[in-house]
């Protein structure tokens, strides 16, 4: 039966990964990828004031469409 500091060596060994690209450039892929991001929502700005609001109901669309149909309040 293996004793605990073998278990222990054996587990640090087999959690120690190296990373496929150095630090400093997943860094700068992150970098990119969020100003990307930043540019997506920036050409964004404004869309809501190109449509119109729309128009407020007249005074007589609230009034029954028929008998059986009082009106929507």
């Amino acid at each position: 039966m293996p004793s605990i500091s073998t278990v222990v060596v054996a587990a640090e060994e087999a959690a120690h990964h190296e990373l496929p690209i150095p630090p400093w450039l997943i860094g700068l892929i992150a970098l990119v990828v969020f100003a990307a991001l930043l540019g997506v929502t920036w050409s964004f700005r404004g869309t809501a004031y190109k449509y119109p609001v729309p128009a407020a109901p007249s005074k007589g669309e609230d009034e029954p469409h028929w008998p059986e149909h009082p009106g929507h309040h």
